[in-house]
């Protein structure tokens, strides 16, 4: 009996993983990529599922991000001023209103910016303990959405803001410089295969 009852925890525990995820099928289209300057949030999941932002730490991650991406394009194809921010936030918004998978462009224009937005969940130990043992009841997730650990990366058009293209994964953690650094690499990989510089 504690057999038939431990396999069926397991099996409910075990289809309760969070999602990655996907790949975007379609390939990124070619064009010149103006980097704008990364964006990053770092919160902190309680046990009542809250999402409490961590201000010191995401100003860790932005300029690990920001370091990295500042070392991985050449300067020109890199804007880090403060109206290219204000530009990145207003992207992100306007990306949360995007359909999922976005429209695509009637013509790809020959010039294209990039925004790269990652969010990043930190589980407090006491909500691993309560969802831990919610888990193990009822099969649960911690958190309201589970933790959310993803970075994306969108390209738009620089004439009418439109998403032409987009791409998430799975983040590591951003506070790390090495980490920050791969989890760059790869964006720039996904939407640059042949990137010229």
């Amino acid at each position: 009996m504690r057999l038939v009852l431990l396999s069926a925890v397991w099996a409910l525990t075990a289809c309760a993983s969070a999602p990655v995820p996907s790949v975007d099928s379609a390939s990124p289209p070619e064009g010149t990529i103006t980097y704008l300057p990364p964006l990053v949030e770092i919160t902190l999941v309680t046990a009542s599922g809250l999402r409490e932002p961590q201000s010191e730490q995401t100003e860790t991650a932005r300029l690990n991000l920001a370091d990295a991406l500042a070392s991985a394009v050449p300067a020109e194809a890199l804007d880090s001023s403060d109206p290219a921010r204000a530009q990145a936030e207003a992207l992100a918004q306007k990306l949360d209103a995007q359909p999922d998978p976005p429209a695509p462009a009637r013509e790809t224009p020959a010039e294209l910016i990039a925004l790269i937005r990652v969010e990043y969940d930190l589980e407090s130990s006491a909500s691993r303990l309560v969802q831990g043992g919610l888990g193990l009841m009822f099969g649960g997730i911690p958190g309201p959405d589970g933790i959310d650990q993803t970075a994306q990366i969108a390209l738009f058009d620089p004439a009418t803001g439109d998403l032409v293209w987009s791409h998430a994964t799975e983040a590591p953690d951003p506070r790390d410089p090495k980490a920050a650094k791969r989890l760059i690499n790869k964006l720039i990989a996904a939407s640059a295969p042949n990137p010229g510089f």
